[in-house]
């Protein structure tokens, strides 16, 4: 029987499901690509400035020393398992009393808070007078929370739990490395290693993209951790503080030189299998 001219029609479906199932896959690439990114790039806003405040608007000064050191003029200590005294001087400048109802001691890294100490006060400041408190804090569980250089704020709330004034500054907080932040520190660096070996999958499979642009995107979210664990070494090696400028500025610099190495990298390009 002559069977010339006729398809095969098992082969045709056949490379058709081969087709499809490599269309699928990298679909499911692109999207966790564009997942990351999307992640990245949220972090990024949680870490910009936020709307202002009483403070700077002008309405009342806030000045505030712990332990006797002035909060925003170098670096304070903060020693775990002791309590820190925390003198508030407020100047209220409106024509209006402004109610205080309790002061809060926080410190923040990346947008998370890590630890924070609330005391009441149950006070007003009168129409453009005065006041001034001094509170002790109880700081004793702070080895289990944070170590390293850390930002810290202390903040005036009212009632209603909003922020009437506050002042930051940068403390050097003698922890443990074994806390949360530090707990945080493992989990940024399990997720670099993830996000890296997500990036360099195609090198064994040579299935990476063709384009230049979509292989430097699959390393942004590996270089966007790489800022952030950054960020994280900075602070608990008491190097350098995790300020909002330098959070952002180092993620971005490492998201941009992995994008860059993902991009250039020769071997990306080379000849795939069949």
């Amino acid at each position: 029987m002559d069977h010339t001219g006729q398809g095969n029609p098992a082969g045709e479906e056949s490379g058709e499901l081969v087709e499809c199932v490599a269309t699928s896959t990298a679909v499911q690439k692109n999207f966790l690509i564009v997942v990351c990114l999307t992640v990245c790039l949220g972090w990024l806003a949680l870490l910009s400035p936020t709307a202002a405040h009483a403070q700077s608007s002008g309405r009342v000064e806030l000045a505030v020393t712990v332990d006797g050191h002035a909060l925003g003029r170098g670096d304070l200590v903060l020693n775990a398992g002791t309590v820190a005294r925390v003198v508030v001087g407020v100047r209220n400048l409106s024509r209006v009393d402004v109610p205080i109802d309790s002061v809060r001691l926080s410190g923040t890294v990346l947008g998370l808070t890590f630890f924070d100490y609330d005391t009441r006060l149950h006070t007003t400041v009168p129409a453009l007078g005065t006041a001034s408190w001094t509170v002790d804090l109880d700081i004793r569980d702070l080895d289990g929370r944070a170590t390293g250089l850390v930002p810290v704020e202390v903040a005036l709330r009212d009632a209603d739990l909003q922020t009437v004034a506050r002042q930051s500054g940068t403390a050097n907080v003698h922890g443990s490395l074994f806390s949360i932040y530090g707990l945080f520190g493992v989990g940024l660096l399990v997720l670099m290693g993830l996000l890296w070996a997500v990036a360099l999958l195609p090198l064994g499979r040579h299935a990476a993209p063709a384009t230049w642009w979509l292989r430097g995107l699959r390393f942004v979210p590996a270089g966007c951790a790489v800022g952030l664990f950054g960020v994280f070494a900075l602070s608990a090696t008491q190097l350098l503080s995790p300020t909002t400028l330098v959070d952002v500025v180092l993620t971005i610099v490492t998201s941009a030189v992995c994008f860059a190495i993902g991009a250039l990298m020769p071997w990306l390009n080379g000849p795939r299998h069949a």
